[in-house]
């Protein structure tokens, strides 16, 4: 019986962390189909290129000779459903499986028609670096290779750094380059120069946003906002009141904060002012450094982020990335005790609300504790 293996996804685009998945695919299964969506249900906003480009951007990869690139989907228009490709792939000399990452593992009962899926096709996991599947049903199959940890939201980060290349093939990013795709973040980073960020910063940055996009796929926060949020998260850092005032942009009242904290306010009111964007990413740029009392999750990762990329190195890191995996309340919790501790031995003025918030989260996460829910 031919094992036939359906990888589906939107593609958008295509990165080497897909190709060596599907190339790997082919080494274990006689048939790899990639299957490109044209709508996913869990992605209702659409893609940033068209059927036609993420088809063009696929058929240009280095795939091994028994993948097939199926149009299937994507020429069927409308949302996409893996039980209708299934169904559509089905064959009783096949045995069909489905190959899908640890992410998708937990929300498969969620899919149309799951019973049914499980029926016509066995799942078969692809474990990415850093997410935990946890125990696996019977109906999956742990495949014995990693994806890269790399995803197509960092890809389009990338591309407003002008650092796309190494995350795709040449031909891809020709086909990107030349079509002018995934420039929804350039307006933001064209904006560095507007507001003097400096080139270490804007490193920086570009490292908080790659880590703050893993965080945001991990506890289901919206990666579009987070994206938003960790490439605006510094861009007060060196305003000045006056700079503000040129440009017509209200100047926060922030003189109790220390000075390294203000610039938080100055981004936030510039997100506000200048970029008109929703309350939520203004607020995750405005507790960033400070941290407030009830954050939400976007603020908890925008200020995660910003302290545990990986061009930070010293001492008790180490332990807050590994909470961060398990825990927002318990990452934020060690992080601030880390920040309060460092201040204080280097007799460096610390926001009251600093304060609070760790004692805060220190309250949450031992009620937690004690309920066993964290």
């Amino acid at each position: 019986m031919v094992k036939t293996v359906i990888f589906g996804g939107s593609f958008d685009p295509v990165h080497k962390g897909h190709e060596e998945i599907i190339n790997n695919l082919a080494d274990r299964f006689d048939e790899v189909i990639v299957v490109p969506t044209s709508v996913s249900p869990f992605k209702q906003g659409g893609s940033a290129a068209s059927g036609k480009l993420r088809l063009e951007m696929l058929r240009v990869c280095s795939f091994k000779a028994n993948v097939t690139v199926s149009d299937y989907e994507i020429n069927k228009q409308g949302c996409s459903y893996s039980i209708d490709t299934v169904r559509h792939f089905y064959n009783e000399n096949k045995q069909l499986y489905f190959a899908i990452g640890s992410e998708g593992a937990r929300s498969v009962d969620r899919w149309k028609c799951s019973d049914e899926l499980k029926k016509l096709c066995k799942f078969y996991v692809i474990k990415r670096p850093g997410y935990d599947e946890g125990t696996l049903s019977e109906e999956f199959l742990q495949a014995d290779f990693c994806g890269q940890d790399v995803s197509s939201s960092e890809v389009k980060v990338a591309v407003a750094m002008g650092k796309i290349g190494g995350l795709v093939s040449k031909e891809v990013e020709q086909i990107i380059l030349q079509n002018g795709l995934y420039t929804d973040y350039v307006k933001f980073t064209r904006a560095y120069k507007t507001f003097g960020l400096k080139a270490e910063r804007i490193e920086h940055t570009y490292r908080t946003t790659l880590e703050g996009i893993k965080l945001a796929k991990r506890y289901d926060v919206d990666v579009a906002d987070a994206t938003v949020a960790l490439l605006l998260h510094d861009i007060g850092k060196y305003v000045t009141p006056k700079m503000m005032d040129e440009m017509g942009i209200p100047i926060p009242e922030c003189e109790n904060l220390p000075l390294s904290c203000r610039h938080a306010e100055y981004g936030a009111a510039i997100c506000e002012h200048y970029f008109k964007l929703k309350p939520s990413i203004v607020e995750a740029v405005r507790t960033h450094t400070t941290c407030n009392l009830n954050m939400d999750k976007l603020a908890e990762i925008v200020a995660l982020a910003d302290y545990v990329e990986p061009g930070r190195n010293f001492g008790g890191l180490e332990i807050i990335r590994q909470a961060a995996c398990v825990s927002l309340s318990l990452a934020m919790e060690l992080m601030l005790k880390n920040t309060l501790e460092y201040l204080t031995a280097q007799n460096i003025e610390i926001a009251p609300i600093t304060e609070r918030v760790y004692r805060y989260y220190l309250e949450i996460n031992k009620r937690d504790k004690k309920n066993g829910t964290n």
